[in-house]
C-alpha cells in the first residue's frame, strides 16, 4: 500500500510513514511556490516526528506528487475530536534560507543565463539544489542587494519576453532545478458531458496597458530609466492595433532592484506583452478520471496545455494550466479546480510576499543627491593657466550638471624685496655679437706728415751670394779673331778634320759646337759667368712728403660668445610688506578635460561643462578619475572660479569610520 504521506528529518532520512493522515491537499501553481496540507488525530504518537521543517513526501493516488516541508500546524477540536493540521511549501523553499548579503552585481559579459543562476545556487550554505536543464541563454546584468536566493532566483527569468516555467526533480539528493519552455502542445481535455463539472470565466480589462513607463534604481530625477537606449523616450507602446482597439493606456512600472537600463526595458516588454490584452481567466470544476483510464489526456498538470469545450456556453478554448488544486486526495481523489488564462500568470505577487518575509525592500540602499562645491583663486598667464581640478567617484549612479563660474582680478602680488644672499651671475654663450662698418681717419693740410733721415740697410756675412749668368747659345765664326781657346789650328778659311757637331770644352767653362758651314766650320759657344758679391751696406739719406690725405676703413669685429662671471657677497634684502596689484586680462581661454569652451569674456556664471568633460565608452562622464579645467588669460592677471557638481552616490562601499 502506498503510504500518501512519509516523513524525512534535515538529513533527508526517513522517519514515518503518515498512514493516518487525512485531508491531503495541495496546491501546484506554475512559476510559484506550491503548497501542501495535512491532519493528523492529536492523539497520534507520528506527531512527534512532524517537526517544523522537516520534509514531506506526498504521493496522489500511486503518482509522486512533489517533496515539501512543514511549515507551521495548528491544532483545533471539531465534532470529529481534536486535531492537528499542518501547512507545507514545497522544498524549493529552502532557498529561503539563505540570502545575497549586501550588494551582488552579475550578468553581462561572460554571463548568460546558466552562469547566473549557477552563482546564486553557489550560494547555498547546504548545497540541496543542483542545476538542470536551463533552457535559455539571454544576456541580461542583474543587482541583488540584501535579497534571499529564491527572490534572486526568481528575478532571472523576468525579464524574458517567452513564456518559461520553473520545473522539479527531487527524487534524487541533491534535488534539481530546471527552466524550460513550457510545451505548445495540447496535452489535456475537458469536455462537457465527459470530465467538465463546471466552468467559470472572468474577463478582467481593468489591468490593460498599451503604455508603460518604467523605473528603478534611485530617486527623483536620478530614478533610473530605458531612454537613453529608447530613442529618448522613457515609455514603451503596444502595436498600433492594441491602442487603436483599447486606447492609449498607460502605467508607471516601478521596482528599484533594477540598476541596469537594459534589463529594465526587457522586463517591461515582457509585462507589456501580458497587459496588452484583456486576461480571460477560466475557473474549471473537473473529475480527473486517469486513475480509471490510465491515459495521460485524463490527467491535469500545471503548465500544461489543456483544450476545453463547452457547446452551450460557447467556450472552445486553448489555454495554459496554471494551478492545480486538490482538497482531498483521500476522500475525493478525482475532485480537481484548475485555473487556466490566456496568458501566464504573473508572479511578481508571489515574489512580493516572499520579499516580505525578509522585508527586503528596506534593506536595499538608495543613495542619495549631494552638491559638490570646489572653490578655487590663483596668478595666471597666457604660459601659465589657473588650473582647477575635481574628482568624480565610482559610486557616482548619475551626474545631473555640472556648472563653471569665474572671474578675472588683477594680478596681486604680496611683497616687493625678499632676503637674499651671495651669489654668482652669469651671461649666458649667447652673450657674443658681430659689429662693422665703415671709419675714416683726416690728415689735414696744416698738418702733413712727413719723414725723413738717414736710412740703412746691412746684409750679414751670410748675406753674400754667387750670381750666374747664361746668355744662351751663341755663334762664332772660326775665321774671326775671338779668342777661342787653341782647340784648332786655323789654316786659311778652311776647317781642320773637326768632325760636323763636336762639341769641346772651353777654359772657362763653355763649350764649343762646331757646325760645318761650306767650307768653313762655326763653333757654337755656351757659356755663363759668375759674379762672387760680397757683404755689404747700402748707406741711404732720404726724405719722404706725405701730404695731408684720407683713409677710408671698412672693416668688421667678431665678438665671440662668452661669459662674464660677477661674484656678490652674501648680503640680505628687507620685506617689504603689502598687497600690489598688477595688471588685468581682457579676455581668456578655457579648457575642460583638453577641449576648448567657447567663452572668451573675462567673467562667467553657470556655465554648463558637461559637453566638454571626459567620455567613457557609453558617453557617460567618466568616473573614478580626475577632470581639469585650465583658464588662460590673454595676460598677467588672477582668476578666481568655482564648480559645482550635483551628483547622486550609492550608499555602498567603504566601510565605518
Amino acid at each position: 500500500m502506498i503510504k500518501h504521506v512519509t516523513v524525512y528529518d534535515l538529513q533527508m532520512r526517513r522517519v514515518a510513514f503518515l498512514e493516518n493522515a487525512f485531508d491531503i491537499g495541495y496546491d501546484a501553481s506554475m512559476n510559484a511556490l506550491w503548497t501542501a496540507q495535512f491532519s493528523l488525530p492529536a492523539g497520534d504518537e507520528k506527531n512527534a516526528e512532524c517537526q517544523p521543517l522537516y520534509f514531506v513526501e506526498i504521493f496522489d493516488g500511486d503518482v509522486r506528487l512533489e517533496l515539501f516541508r512543514i511549515l507551521s500546524s495548528a491544532a483545533k477540536r471539531g465534532s470529529g475530536g481534536e486535531t492537528i493540521t499542518y501547512q507545507c511549501e514545497h522544498v524549493l523553499a529552502t532557498l529561503l534560507d539563505d540570502v545575497l548579503f549586501q550588494y551582488h552585481t552579475v550578468g553581462n559579459l561572460g554571463y548568460y543565463t546558466p552562469q547566473v543562476l549557477k552563482y546564486i545556487l553557489d550560494r547555498q550554505t547546504t548545497q540541496r539544489w543542483r542545476l538542470g536543464d536551463i533552457q535559455f541563454s539571454h544576456q541580461y546584468e542583474y543587482n541583488w542587494e540584501n535579497e534571499n536566493l529564491l527572490g534572486a532566483l526568481f528575478s532571472v527569468p523576468q525579464p524574458f519576453t517567452d513564456e518559461y516555467m520553473w520545473t522539479f526533480d527531487t527524487t534524487s539528493y541533491p534535488w534539481t532545478l530546471n527552466l524550460v519552455q513550457p510545451s505548445a502542445r495540447e496535452e489535456a481535455y475537458i469536455r462537457y458531458g465527459v470530465n467538465l463539472q463546471g466552468i467559470e470565466r472572468k474577463v478582467d480589462p481593468s489591468q490593460v496597458t498599451t503604455r508603460i513607463y518604467g523605473l528603478g534604481y534611485g530617486e527623483g530625477v536620478n530614478q533610473l530609466t530605458f531612454a537613453d537606449i529608447n530613442g529618448g523616450k522613457p515609455y514603451i507602446d503596444a502595436e498600433p492595433e492594441y491602442i487603436q482597439r483599447f486606447g492609449l493606456v498607460q502605467t508607471i512600472f516601478a521596482d528599484k532592484r533594477f540598476e541596469f537600463a537594459d534589463t529594465l526595458l526587457a522586463r517591461c516588454r515582457a509585462m507589456l506583452n501580458e497587459l496588452k490584452v484583456p486576461s480571460v481567466q477560466y475557473t474549471v470544476d473537473a473529475a480527473e478520471i486517469y486513475a480509471l483510464t490510465k491515459d495521460p489526456i485524463d490527467r491535469f498538470k500545471v503548465g500544461a496545455m489543456v483544450r476545453v469545450q463547452d457547446a452551450e456556453m460557447g467556450v472552445d478554448i486553448v489555454a495554459r494550466v496554471l494551478k492545480v488544486s486538490k482538497g482531498d486526495l483521500f476522500g475525493r481523489p478525482g475532485e480537481v479546480k484548475l485555473e487556466i488564462a490566456n496568458k501566464t500568470q504573473d508572479i511578481a505577487s508571489s515574489i512580493a510576499d516572499l520579499r516580505n518575509r525578509m522585508h527586503i525592500s528596506e534593506v536595499y540602499a538608495q543613495g542619495a543627491t549631494n552638491l559638490d562645491t570646489r572653490d578655487f583663486a590663483d596668478n595666471c598667464d597666457p604660459d601659465h593657466p589657473a588650473i582647477l581640478k575635481f574628482y568624480v567617484p565610482d559610486d557616482t549612479v548619475r551626474i545631473n550638471k555640472v556648472m563653471l563660474s569665474f572671474q578675472t582680478e588683477a594680478f596681486r602680488a604680496y611683497s616687493k624685496a625678499i632676503e637674499g644672499g651671495g651669489g654668482v651671475s652669469t651671461t649666458t654663450a649667447a652673450g657674443g655679437q658681430t659689429t662693422s662698418g665703415p671709419s675714416t681717419r683726416n690728415t689735414t693740410a696744416s698738418n702733413p706728415v712727413s719723414t725723413s733721415g738717414p736710412s740703412s740697410r746691412t746684409t750679414t756675412a751670410s748675406g753674400g751670394r754667387q750670381l750666374n749668368t747664361n746668355v744662351g747659345e751663341q755663334h762664332w765664326e772660326l775665321n774671326g779673331n775671338y779668342g777661342l781657346p787653341e782647340v784648332s789650328s786655323r789654316t786659311g778659311g778652311h776647317n781642320h778634320g773637326i768632325k760636323d757637331g763636336t762639341v769641346l770644352l772651353t777654359e772657362g767653362g763653355g763649350t764649343v759646337t762646331f757646325v760645318q758651314k761650306g767650307d768653313h766650320a762655326h763653333g757654337l759657344v755656351s757659356h755663363y759667368h759668375t759674379f762672387d758679391i760680397p757683404d755689404h751696406v747700402h748707406s741711404m739719406d732720404h726724405t719722404h712728403q706725405i701730404p695731408a690725405h684720407t683713409h677710408e676703413m671698412d672693416h668688421t669685429h667678431d665678438i665671440e660668445a662668452h661669459t662674464h662671471d660677477i661674484n656678490l657677497p652674501d648680503h640680505t634684502h628687507e620685506i617689504e610688506y603689502g598687497i600690489y596689484e598688477g595688471p588685468q586680462p581682457n579676455n581668456v581661454s578655457i579648457k575642460v578635460d583638453g577641449n576648448a569652451v567657447p567663452v572668451n569674456e573675462t567673467s562667467g556664471n553657470d556655465i554648463n561643462i558637461i559637453p566638454y568633460l571626459s567620455k567613457d565608452g557609453d558617453g557617460r562622464v567618466s568616473r573614478g578619475n580626475w577632470h581639469e579645467i585650465q583658464i588662460a588669460p590673454n595676460s598677467l592677471g588672477r582668476v578666481v572660479a568655482n564648480v559645482v557638481t550635483q551628483l547622486f552616490v550609492q550608499s555602498r562601499g567603504g566601510g565605518n569610520y
